[in-house]
């Protein structure tokens, strides 16, 4: 990805404070506790990383979408749209956005309704209810409340980078690269720029395990 992260939305319009975000979470806050809608987020970033799997995304399309979806539900209540509605219109949207190319609508559905099926039916009885001019429509509703805000620095380019200075790849790439997927279903991405994301999490492997000195 080009482009100069200082200069992008994302730096100046996408990294929240975290009172901002607790007080628009107040609604919600009134009907659930705080572990629960933690919960509901992190089931829904699972829905949408076995969608992405499913639909054989690569990692930063699926880290693109989840974003998304926390962006539009860290200024608007659960209640505004389904999660349900909104996870699969993220993974459309971002499928774009990231350039893998356009899901078909009938493959994005058929997809939806053998997840929910098949993998998420503790939770659904019944099938997935959406069908394509509903995704077409949630479409337009997400843009507008990303102020069209969606190019998505994630922590993946930095990682890379800063590992490779570091000398020790093999030891430290694959641990750091699952934490950030982990970290997607956190607030993270909504309050730390990248860069600050991959280098904690670097530490974070240098201090679990250490790496061996070089005779």
């Amino acid at each position: 990805m080009s482009g100069n992260f200082w200069e992008s939305s994302h730096n100046q319009q996408w990294l929240l404070d975290k009172q901002d975000l607790i007080r628009e979470r107040q609604y919600d806050l009134g009907i659930l506790t705080e572990e629960e809608y933690q919960k509901i987020f992190i089931f829904f970033c699972n829905l949408i990383q076995v969608l992405g799997e499913q639909l054989k995304l690569r990692q930063q399309v699926i880290a693109t979408a989840t974003v998304f979806f926390k962006r539009f539900y860290a200024k608007n209540s659960l209640k505004c749209i389904d999660p349900l509605l909104l996870a699969p219109t993220c993974v459309f949207l971002a499928s774009k956005v990231e350039e893998f190319g356009v899901i078909s609508n009938s493959r994005l559905i058929t997809t939806c309704q053998t997840v929910i099926k098949n993998k998420f039916s503790y939770a659904y009885t019944q099938e997935f209810p959406y069908r394509t001019n509903h995704i077409l429509e949630c479409e337009f509703y997400l843009l507008e409340n990303l102020d069209c805000c969606l190019i998505v620095y994630q922590p993946y380019r930095p990682l890379m980078q800063l590992i490779q200075d570091i000398g020790h790849e093999e030891q430290l790439l694959g641990l750091a690269w699952r934490v950030i997927n982990d970290s997607l279903r956190t607030d993270v991405c909504l309050l730390y720029p990248p860069y600050q994301i991959a280098l904690a999490l670097i530490l974070e492997g240098l201090h679990t395990n250490p790496v061996k000195k070089e005779n």
